[in-house]
């Protein structure tokens, strides 16, 4: 359930032992309708778009893999093309 509030929307959410209200912009609300699928309500596409528990999961996971060093290397190497060019 939304409503309308000043220049935003209220988004209102059933957090376990009632519900709490949040202010989000327009724009905030607009790409929360836009995330919709079917029936599914403002309350579920916050939950599916929060179901990582870590947001930071991921980050770094390519820092010990071969892809990870040949980046590193054209990088050096585009440096030294970079410092040695007149």
């Amino acid at each position: 359930m939304w409503a309308k509030h000043g220049r935003g929307f209220r988004v209102y959410i059933d957090v376990y032992m009632g519900d709490k209200t949040i202010r989000v912009s327009e724009r905030t609300w607009r790409k929360l309708r836009a995330r919709k699928r079917g029936s599914e309500s403002f309350d579920d596409v916050i939950e599916r778009e929060l179901e990582d528990d870590d947001p930071l999961a991921g980050f770094g996971a390519w820092s010990e893999t071969p892809i990870d060093e040949a980046v590193d290397e054209v990088k050096r190497e585009m440096t030294e093309d970079f410092d040695t060019s007149p």
